[in-house]
């Protein structure tokens, strides 16, 4: 798992401040099993220009959005934070 940047990762940072149990299970999840989806939790966002790009729900109020690279066995994260309309692209 790869934040996108600083700002990224001070995000994650701070998300795991505010909800050590959830992030650790989201953690461990992207690390695992990147693209297992789970009903209203974890699922790839739809769309042209959020090709590639999943949502995991870490809070009723906090999002990661990140996109999964199987061949390099890779997770990168591009958000990390409060859930905002519409989702960030990459």
């Amino acid at each position: 798992m790869v934040a996108k940047n600083r700002k990224v990762n001070k995000a994650w940072e701070a998300l795991m401040q505010r909800s050590p149990e959830n992030t650790k299970r989201c953690y461990e999840d992207l690390c695992t099993a990147p693209m297992t989806r789970k009903p209203r939790r974890v699922f790839p966002l739809k769309g042209k220009k959020y090709k590639g790009v999943w949502e995991y729900e870490v809070t009723s109020g906090d999002r990661i959005f990140y996109i999964p690279d199987e061949s390099h066995r890779k997770v990168l994260v591009y958000y990390a934070g409060e859930h905002i309309q519409p989702a960030p692209t990459p």
